[in-house]
């Protein structure tokens, strides 16, 4: 009877890595056939449901980013937030500083405490070994309450960390999830941006694995000066006020042509109309992350344009909606 229980025991135990290897491979066998579950684009009329993972500490476009997605709720229903990495700038204190950054953003819009926030992981060292974190868990465990008809979005604007530790933990949520990535790269030479060499591992497995992926590989020009930005959003309630005071933390963020990246991706989930997209193979990403295109890992959507004006016009009427209700019952409706 012992024996018995010990051997169930070890199988169990066995379970997660046997998972692991038979996704993995499955990933490396399936690049022959050129299957891929298709992502959704543009995607349905009405909410979706999102979480946003981001490395908010980084940057100053983070928080600009989610500043717009709250400011919408009847398009983008947020279910919380992962806190990601920022490779070596941030160190092993840059999971916390994003932590306590998106934190810093939901006060400011009046809505601290509304939102899980989770810790992420830190970069992926092996293919075969798990990064454990409660931001990886989280996002499995929303992805488990998710369909593949009603999917979870998993927004990253930082590295691809977490998206795909949690594949690699728990293969089955693959069908009830959409990774959407803020590439920004060198299409088609290199995957060559600050999210994907801060964990390259994690951005191969992206382009590898037997995911629905849309890869948002623009908005290099979503610039604006600390003039518009002040003008357009300072005056609209704490939050513009906390965007606008980001620009002096650094003397990089106060230049006139300082980019605002993420925001984009927001903006192209808020209204789909303001990108131009294709659909596009998914190549292989070397360890130098140059494209090679002698492989196909099946079909991905390639965002490659959003509309500069309509972005920040969308972020001046969240701000707008955002100041003038506290309550959470915004007004207003998703542009058509």
């Amino acid at each position: 009877m012992r024996s018995t229980r010990k051997h169930t025991s070890f199988l169990r135990k066995l379970e997660p890595a046997l998972s692991l290897c038979l996704f993995i491979g499955t990933s490396l066998l399936w690049a022959e056939d050129r299957q891929r579950p298709a992502a959704p684009w543009p995607p349905p009329e009405g909410p979706i449901r999102v979480l946003i993972d981001s490395d908010t500490a980084t940057e100053m476009d983070d928080q600009y980013a989610i500043a717009l997605a709250l400011g919408f709720p009847e398009r983008i229903k947020l279910e919380g937030f992962v806190a990601a990495h920022f490779g070596l700038s941030g160190g092993a204190k840059g999971i916390d500083e994003s932590f306590a950054e998106i934190q810093t953003v939901l006060e400011k819009a009046g809505m601290k405490g509304r939102f899980p926030v989770k810790r992420g992981s830190d970069p992926i060292l092996y293919k075969d070994r798990i990064p454990e974190s409660e931001g990886v868990d989280f996002i499995i465990e929303r992805a488990k309450s998710a369909t593949p008809e009603n999917p979870l979005w998993l927004i990253l604007i930082g590295p691809a960390t977490d998206a795909a530790a949690a594949l690699l933990k728990e293969p089955g949520i693959a069908d009830r999830m959409i990774v959407f990535w803020h590439g920004r790269t060198q299409w088609p030479v290199r995957c060559w941006n600050f999210n994907a060499y801060n964990d390259i591992k994690a951005a191969q497995l992206l382009f590898e694995l037997p995911i629905r992926f849309v890869l948002f590989d623009t908005g290099t020009y979503l610039r604006i000066s600390p003039e518009e930005s002040g003008r357009r959003f300072a005056p609209l309630g704490a939050l513009g006020r906390f965007l606008q005071d980001i620009r002096s933390r650094h003397p990089a963020y106060v230049l006139p042509d300082k980019g605002v990246f993420d925001l984009g991706d927001i903006a192209a989930l808020v209204d789909p109309k303001s990108v131009r997209w294709e659909k596009t193979k998914a190549p292989r990403v070397d360890h130098d992350l140059r494209y090679d295109f002698t492989q196909n890992y099946g079909e991905i959507v390639r965002i490659y344009h959003v509309e500069r004006d309509r972005s920040f016009d969308l972020l001046e009427e969240s701000l707008q909606r955002l100041s003038g209700n506290r309550s959470g019952s915004l007004s207003g409706s998703v542009p058509k």
